[in-house]
Parts: C-alpha cells; structure tokens; sequence
C-alpha cells in the first residue's frame, strides 16, 4: 500500500475510536445516565444497549467514510482497543457488571463496528 493509503488507515482508526467513544458516551451516559445492570432499569438496559451498539454501527460507518476504501485493518485494529478495554474494565472489576454482560457489551460494539465499515458489501468480519 501507499503512503497515503496507509494514512488514511491510521485515521480512519483514529477517527473511528474517537467516533465510537463519543456516541458511546451519548448513548449511555447522555441518554441513560449511565447502564449498569444491576441498577439500570430493564428499558434502559433493552434502549440503551441498542443505542450502543447503533452508536457502534455508526462509528464503523465513519471510520469506512475516513478510510475510502475496504481494509480490513480498520475495524481489526478498532476491535483489538476494544477487546483490551473490555479486558481491562473486566480484570480490574471497574465496571462491577458481570462478566457476561461485560462481554456482551463488548462483542457488541466489535459487531456494530464490523457491519459499519462493511455496509457497501453487506459482509460481517469479511466474510
């Protein structure tokens, strides 16, 4: 690849993790003041939890406008932050949560991430 393809890899990702933090924040703690399973109350959990992961969708839709192009880097490199947050958030018992809903939370915004960067060809995960 090029030097200007591989920057617009770079900010892509960037652009995508700051879009995907930003609507996050929106969707959780703008909309729901905050989700947490044991004390949300269930529509927030159902409401909240979809506007997260549109919130991701989204976010994955920004980083492909960023990008320009398929490169499935992009929303690889995104979903590893997100794998080592969700890690972090899980083994130094941050959020309180449980595990399960930890890593539903997590997976998905990886799933979201994934079907935004690839609505042009309608594949999740490049398949």
């Amino acid at each position: 690849m090029t030097f200007k393809k591989w920057t617009l890899v770079i900010l892509a990702i960037i652009g995508g993790e700051i879009s995907l933090v930003l609507l996050t924040t929106i969707a959780q703690e703008v909309l729901f003041d905050g989700i947490r399973y044991r004390s949300s109350p269930l529509f927030d959990l159902v409401v909240g939890g979809a506007a997260t992961f549109l919130a991701a969708v989204l976010a994955g839709f920004i980083a492909r406008l960023i990008a320009g192009a398929h490169h499935f880097v992009v929303p690889l490199v995104i979903s590893l932050i997100v794998t080592l947050e969700t890690g972090y958030l899980i083994s130094r018992q941050i959020s309180g949560d449980p595990l399960w809903f930890d890593v539903l939370a997590g997976a998905s915004l990886i799933i979201g991430i994934w079907l935004g960067f690839n609505y042009k060809e309608r594949k999740v995960f490049g398949l």
